[in-house]
């Protein structure tokens, strides 16, 4: 019998517990995601971070993993150096392939933007260069968990997406 109080009076303290724990730790992940997000806008004002990718998407949506590939996005102000592997399909004999046929600039950028979403806690960079007879558009999605999107189109290949990190 005393086993059995015993019991119940520990289940009826730790079924609160538990439930209030709950609740704070959604309210603990809410406040971090703030942070986190207040420090990602605090950070995109310097323009100046650097991107590196995990995983490229083609556009028919084949996955290749990055590990141990060379790849990088740098922006210092108006200045970008960028080297993407890509796996996509060349629509022009002209096109300004490097080398190893990778995404490769270096120089000034254009019309480059940055647009913040509250709601989302996610912020949106665009931005154009131009490399030889080929234009790219990159469009670079950024969360306040270090994680990033970048999608990048041109006028001589087909798009391609990656998904990593950004520092």
């Amino acid at each position: 019998m005393k086993k059995i109080i015993l019991t119940i009076l520990l289940f009826s303290f730790i079924i609160p517990i538990s439930a209030q724990s709950r609740a704070e730790k959604k309210k603990i992940k809410e406040e971090k995601a703030a942070e986190e997000y207040a420090y990602l806008k605090d950070f995109i004002k310097s323009n100046k971070f650097n991107f590196e990718a995990d995983w490229a998407t083609t556009n028919k949506g084949r996955r290749i993993n990055l590990t141990g590939n060379s790849n990088y996005l740098k922006i210092d102000n108006k200045d970008a150096d960028i080297y993407l592997p890509f796996f996509g399909t060349a629509h022009s004999g002209s096109v300004g392939f490097g080398g190893n046929g990778g995404i490769e600039f270096k120089g000034a950028i254009e019309n480059y933007s940055v647009k913040f979403n509250d709601k989302k806690r996610l912020v949106t960079i665009k931005f154009n260069a131009k490399e030889k007879s080929e234009n790219f558009d990159f469009s670079l999605a950024l969360y306040g968990n270090k994680n990033a999107n970048l999608t990048v189109s041109s006028n001589s290949r087909s798009n391609m997406s990656y998904s990593g990190n950004y520092k």
